[in-house]
């Protein structure tokens, strides 16, 4: 039950109905004993009945379906109408009748039975009391100030529904906001140290075994230093290869123990278990200084953060493909630029594609669902100086485009 509905069925709604009809039905029984014409009887009986019947449905909001709501004021009405031709106080009921429909009913439909029942009122007031302007303007009138209510009531439930999905989507975004910039943060700060151990202990133990091994050679062979050199230079080695552990685990999770194509097809993988009917095919290449494009490497090392951020895109797109696109195959790219000194990665999908420009207005006012994951993915790929732009249309498939500096990298044959 959405809020509105919440708020229309609340005691205090139900309660206000329940007090203003048992106004009106007394009002009517009093009236119907003066005179007393022998008629007491049949209208005493006849607000019983409707009595019964408003309080069955007054008292049970949730557990009445659209359609049994409609029959509930339809008898209601019925019973209204049997009043009105016996007892002409009962004409002011009609008042209750509006509210119900109109805060019963969804609008259109209590906009409908409003009018509707206007022109009834209309008629039997006519019928009963003569044809007086005032028999006839007092329904119509009542009923089109009850519309008004309805509709300004309606409009402010909306505000207040927009208003609040706004807040609920700040909050959220709010969180997911902190939660990249704390992450980038982690990342930034491994990715410090660990180019600072590199640059300092690793290289300094490489220098080491280097300076062990020429000095072993300088040393005869029946010298009792060369086997202590020998010692030192194995241990440089093994301190060597735990530093380089040190600096691989102090990669992104994803990315320990291979690299990004790695962790790339590792998502494909997870994908096609998630959802059997979707095909995933990782590609990564890189295209050299004279812009020759070739498949199967990138021949650089990216920056923990590059390779971080790429990552995360990745996954936030893939899993817009699951859980929104219905497609079937998808491609995931990566070439890296040397000459132009840029990577970039395409997700690519045969999906059924979105309204781009209606999403990104979307996601920077009223997100629905995944739209604030767009607004994310710009602001991951922002935190290392690239961009990323989507490209779909409804029935067309979509595809993600990132780009983003390869400052700082280093060339595999470099890397320890």
């Amino acid at each position: 039950m959405g809020n509105e509905d919440a708020v229309r069925d609340s005691l205090l709604i139900r309660g206000g109905f329940a007090t203003l009809l048992s106004f009106l039905l007394g009002s009517t029984m009093w009236s119907a004993t003066h005179p007393d014409d022998g008629s007491a009887q049949l209208v005493f009986l006849s607000s019983l009945a409707f009595g019964l019947v408003a309080a069955y449905g007054l008292t049970r909001p949730t557990m009445m379906s659209l359609p049994k709501r409609a029959t509930w004021m339809l008898i209601l009405t019925v019973l209204w109408a049997v009043l009105a031709f016996q007892e002409p106080t009962a004409h002011y009921m009609i008042v209750a009748l509006f509210a119900l429909y109109l805060y019963r009913l969804p609008l259109w439909w209590g906009v409908a039975a409003t009018a509707v029942v206007m022109l009834l009122g209309s008629g039997i007031g006519v019928v009963v009391m003569g044809s007086d302007v005032s028999v006839v303007v007092g329904p119509v009138m009542a009923g089109l100030v009850a519309i008004a209510v309805a509709v300004i009531v309606e409009e402010v439930f909306m505000v207040g529904e927009d208003r609040r999905e706004l807040i609920d989507e700040l909050i959220f975004t709010r969180s997911q906001l902190a939660e990249s910039e704390r992450e980038a943060g982690v990342v930034a700060e491994r990715q410090r140290v660990a180019h600072e151990i590199h640059d300092t202990v690793a290289q300094g133990l490489s220098s080491i075994q280097m300076l062990l091994y020429a000095a072993e050679r300088d040393i005869p062979d029946d010298s009792p230093a060369r086997d202590r050199i020998e010692v030192a230079r194995k241990v440089a080695a093994e301190n060597l290869r735990d530093t380089r552990a040190i600096i691989a685990a102090l990669q992104p999770r994803a990315l320990q123990g291979g690299t990004l194509a790695d962790a790339l097809r590792r998502l494909a993988t997870a994908s096609h278990e998630n959802v059997p009917g979707l095909s995933v095919e990782v590609t990564v290449g890189h295209r050299s200084d004279s812009g020759a494009l070739a498949l199967g490497t990138l021949e650089v090392s990216l920056p923990i953060m590059v390779k971080s951020v790429l990552l995360r895109i990745a996954q936030s797109a893939m899993a817009n493909v699951r859980h929104h696109s219905g497609a079937t195959t998808a491609q995931i790219t990566v070439v890296a630029d040397l000459s132009a000194g840029l990577v970039e990665m395409e997700v690519i999908d045969d999906g059924r594609g979105f309204d781009v420009p209606g999403a990104l207005v979307g996601a920077s006012g009223r997100a629905q669902g995944g739209h604030i994951g767009l607004m994310t993915m710009r602001q991951r790929a922002a935190s290392i100086g690239g961009t990323v732009e989507f490209g779909s249309a409804p029935g067309r498939g979509t595809v993600v485009r990132t780009s983003a500096p390869l400052e700082g990298h280093r060339l595999e044959s470099q890397h320890p």
